[in-house]
């Protein structure tokens, strides 16, 4: 069959978590459909990656829009308001996109594959299947900002956005043949709020032949990996050298922490040249794996969020202990204990942390663990085989 998978980014080099997921379900489709990607991109420099993606026989419809890497500014948020839609939906919303997406919709398509809410209102109406990968109940993000918000004039916008999001998510979901949830508990909440019988659970996944055990690690080292221009990244590593470090350095002074991921915002970079010591951040890296290898505690700290942490599935498969509030492993069949540590509190984390650092036994029967989870239910050959049971079944019924 005939499928256009609609993306927000060029998911080549793989250095965000939805890039990592929509690489893997195109190319698990292109094995037995034909595909065509269409897809933003924001600079000349993402041109180098066109052939990556005409050599895997996919055909490539890349768009070109400068200002996807745009932050939200006043005139945005005005105009978002105005448009009804939520704004980092209205964020994507471009003319060059919504032609492209017309055009291709006149050709034999069987199936368009909408990655992210998103890119969802471009979409032309026609009679091709439209499935949905939500990567995350983008509604429960956005209610999870609105909660967390301290500023009135802020929390009113949030709260603003938050119900657009409500009514946005569950039109398109509802008008959808076929909803990829990636974990059961977002799939259940998509069913709370509504949503009928066409939601499935189709679980984030891990390269495991790419993300394998080492044997090089050093001491007192922590890593966190994650793009740091995703605000859920950043609050969690604020959060992490706020309350949580200090109270590490109590009896581990000479602990380290290695923050891995592209676009650290210069606030963060100012703080560690000035006010940090045994902080790193990297920025862009062209392997994360290195990184990982040499930490003896993966740290999770998240505190606002959705869906699923390919970070968390990464630690694993390299069998690393690792260390995450409840929502930061959230969607991953894991046990407190026995595949990580899981703590919610500023006190409870660094414990959590001093103790695998002082207790190389432990480190190494969770990692262990770890590796044998994501080896036997999140590597992506175990995932793609379940996306193509979907797509069968969703033809089976005549859709």
């Amino acid at each position: 069959m005939n499928i256009l998978i609609v993306a927000a980014r060029l998911c080549w080099p793989l250095n965000t978590g939805a890039k990592i997921r929509a690489y893997h379900l195109l190319r698990t489709l292109n094995q037995v459909h034909q595909v065509t990607l269409v897809t933003y991109y924001g600079d000349s420099e993402e041109q180098a990656h066109f052939s990556h993606f005409r050599n895997l026989g996919i055909t490539l419809v890349p768009v070109f829009n400068p200002d996807i890497d745009k932050k939200l500014n006043f005139t945005a948020i005005c105009r978002a308001m105005l448009s009804g839609l939520p704004l980092t939906v209205a964020k994507y919303h471009n003319k060059a996109m919504i032609s492209a997406l017309t055009s291709l919709a006149l050709k034999k398509i069987d199936v368009i594959h909408c990655e992210h809410l998103h890119m969802s209102p471009m979409v032309p109406p026609g009679k091709s299947c439209f499935v949905l990968d939500a990567h995350n109940v983008e509604s429960q993000i956005a209610g999870r900002y609105a909660t967390a918000e301290t500023s009135l004039s802020k929390k009113s916008l949030l709260n603003w956005n938050y119900k657009r999001f409500e009514k946005f998510e569950m039109d398109v979901v509802r008008k959808s043949n076929l909803v990829l949830a990636v974990s059961e508990e977002d799939r259940q909440t998509f069913l709370s709020l509504g949503a009928d019988d066409n939601i499935q659970t189709l679980e984030n996944g891990v390269d495991i032949d790419f993300f394998q055990p080492g044997e090089h690690e050093e001491g007192e080292s922590l890593v966190f990996v994650g793009s740091m221009d995703w605000k859920p990244n950043i609050g969690g590593v604020d959060y992490f050298l706020d309350e949580i470090l200090p109270l590490i350095r109590k009896s581990h002074p000479s602990v380290t922490v290695t923050i891995v991921g592209k676009d650290p915002l210069p606030k963060l970079m100012d703080r560690v040249a000035t006010q940090e010591t045994g902080v790193i951040v990297t920025g862009t890296v062209p392997d994360v794996r290195p990184f990982v290898e040499k930490a003896a505690v993966c740290i999770v700290p998240l505190k606002v969020g959705g869906g699923t942490r390919l970070k968390v599935l990464e630690g694993f498969s390299m069998g690393k202990a690792v260390v995450s509030t409840t929502l930061g492993c959230e969607g991953i069949e894991c046990v407190d204990g026995e595949h990580l540590l899981i703590a919610d509190d500023p006190e409870s984390f660094a414990h959590a942390v001093t103790t695998l650092l002082e207790n190389e036994e432990l480190r190494r029967k969770l990692g262990t663990n770890a590796r044998s989870l994501a080896e036997e239910k999140y590597s992506w050959d175990a995932l793609g085989k379940k996306l193509l049971g979907y797509y069968d079944e969703l033809f089976a019924r005549g859709n």
